[in-house]
């Protein structure tokens, strides 16, 4: 079954700055997790980023069997210190881990995805001010192709 999503509606001027991954990468997640609104289990995953034209910060998420797969619209993220093999940040909230943001390899900009509604009521319901954070370093990255 593939899940695949793309909601350009609800997004108001978020894809407008570009997301600089350029590459593919290849992460095993230890965990369930979601993207947006989309509950995927934990296992081996390929990110990368989508080439639309018109259209910035399209990125997907494709299980390793290829059987689910998920199309996400990011904002620019930064980060202090560039990751070495690329990495993965999940936002932690009770005991779900929800998508937060990308880096490629060596890079100091990436992508980040809007808060989804869900996470947001969770940590209203938990009285977080802000969740903890999860990183899951990439095990590789390829040549992203569209």
């Amino acid at each position: 079954m593939i899940i695949s999503s793309l909601s350009l509606i609800t997004i108001v001027g978020t894809a407008s700055a570009q997301a600089q991954i350029t590459t593919a990468l290849v992460a095993d997640i230890p965990f369930d997790f979601s993207v947006g609104r989309v509950n995927l289990p934990a296992g081996k995953y390929t990110i990368k980023p989508l080439g639309f034209p018109g259209v910035d910060g399209v990125m997907e998420v494709v299980s390793d069997d290829g059987e689910t797969a998920k199309l996400f619209l990011t904002e620019h993220a930064q980060i202090a210190e560039p990751p070495n093999n690329g990495e993965l940040i999940f936002h932690h909230v009770g005991d779900r881990y929800f998508l937060y943001e990308v880096f490629g390899s060596g890079d100091t900009v990436g992508a980040m995805l809007p808060k989804p509604r869900e996470e947001r009521k969770l940590e209203q319901e938990s009285r977080l001010t802000e969740s903890p954070l999860t990183t899951v370093r990439a095990l590789s990255r390829v040549e992203a192709r569209n």
